[in-house]
């Protein structure tokens, strides 16, 4: 027999159980990156292993279709949670349970608020709340109770109802980002002293038919986009740096009388505001105005910006400025009025993705008398599907502001 066809046997007494001999902390912490129900399933391992599980820093629930049933779920989340030492901190939840349709309101709020008991730091919660615009499928409500925590830094809520009190985060001191989607938002404020970026998209504001209040002084980053029902109120935001709103494509529409000030009965669907929230008092642009980096998308029925122009504060900061269709639907006043209040602006684009009406004309020239102040404007970009009348106006505004024609860059979409 050749020196290469011989083999070894290895003693059972030579044998290492490197895994075993790893502390404990070290084999929860790998524990986490399973998916709950597989860490669960270690437990028959060997004896150490029964309980390892129990006190893992990650809790994933994602793969909810090998639960066949709403009542086995329950059992396993009850079992997974409920037992759990407040006192074993948490580092990460995500709950994924897209796979059901109907969940037990107060058994859904009581996970939450218990995996925050155990100092949950990022919570992912993801539901439907309905299935299709067709179909009337009752979704989660979590408690109109405010959330309690000190250690919370990051929420993410997709397909849930929110009411009132639970949009109160004045009680989550070190909340620093907030992701809501798909969501029914019924409340009159979204408060928090310590949040840095919020994220909301694709959510019902729906509080009375009257606009929600966003105040979070402390926000760096808004990104407001595709949402339904009542234009959202935004608060002073003094360290906002970068913010996207998208509005107006799924509520509010033109309405001369609404617009004009008009009192009386109108079947326009128009909100208007209360008296604490004057027509002389800006709805969006006072919040957003100390960004840095700004995009305006909205429908070319949308109001409440136009409205805000007539008191337009001055952009003191603004760098980057993004606008579309809705700048340039009537006339050209809304361009001007930003281009008049952004003495910093080093770039603008303009999104030109509809054809304009044969009759638009440049209205609001007289503005032009006032010269415009664009020292610092390095780049024009101008995306549209051809070089129409607006084009050639907005050229000639910039023109008149000695910008040079090479600084303008044309793109076709």
């Amino acid at each position: 027999m050749s020196h290469r066809a011989k083999t070894v046997k290895a003693s059972p007494s030579s044998r290492v159980d490197h895994l075993s001999a790893l502390p404990d902390s070290v084999l929860q912490h790998a524990l986490g990156f399973l998916e709950a129900r597989e860490a669960v399933r270690t437990c028959v391992l060997a004896r150490r292993w029964c309980h390892l599980w129990r006190l893992i820093p990650r809790l994933r629930v994602t793969e909810v279709d090998v639960f066949r049933s709403v009542e086995k779920l329950n059992e396993f989340m009850d079992q997974l949670l409920l037992p759990r030492d407040h006192g074993s901190a948490l580092d990460e939840c995500e709950f994924d349970l897209r796979g059901f349709l109907r969940l037990d309101d107060a058994r859904v709020d009581l996970w939450i608020r218990h995996v925050l008991t155990c100092h949950a730091q990022v919570l992912q919660l993801q539901l439907y709340t309905r299935l299709s615009s067709t179909q009337d499928l009752s979704g989660v409500t979590l408690a109109n109770q405010p959330l309690l925590s000190q250690h919370l830094w990051r929420l993410e809520l997709n397909g849930v109802s929110l009411e009132d009190s639970f949009l109160d985060f004045s009680s989550c001191s070190m909340l620093k980002d907030l992701k809501i989607t798909n969501c029914v938002i019924d409340t009159d404020k979204i408060l928090s002293q310590s949040l840095k970026h919020l994220i909301i998209m694709g959510c019902e504001l729906c509080w009375r038919l009257h606009p929600t209040l966003i105040s979070a002084p402390s926000l760096i980053s808004l990104q407001l986009d595709d949402y339904a029902g009542v234009t959202p109120i935004l608060q002073r935001m003094p360290l906002l740096e970068t913010g996207s709103v998208s509005l107006g494509h799924h509520n509010e529409e033109y309405c001369d009388f609404c617009d004009q000030g008009g009192f009386g009965e109108c079947d326009c669907g128009m909100v208007c505001l209360e008296d604490d929230c004057a027509p002389d008092v800006s709805v969006h642009l006072l919040g957003l105005s100390t960004a840095s980096y700004l995009e305006l998308i909205a429908s070319s029925k949308m109001v409440t910006f136009k409205r805000d122009l007539r008191y337009c504060p001055e952009f003191s900061k603004l760098k980057s400025l993004l606008l579309n269709d809705w700048c340039l639907v009537a006339d050209l006043q809304i361009l001007l009025s930003f281009l008049h209040h952004t003495p910093l602006l080093e770039r603008l684009t303009l999104q030109l993705c509809k054809k304009p009406k044969s009759d638009m004309e440049l209205e609001g020239s007289g503005l032009m008398e006032e010269p415009l102040i664009l020292k610092q404007l390095k780049i024009v970009e101008i995306k549209c599907q051809m070089i129409d009348e607006r084009v050639r106006n907005i050229f000639k505004i910039l023109s008149c502001s000695s910008i040079s024609l090479e600084k303008i860059n044309v793109q076709k979409l």
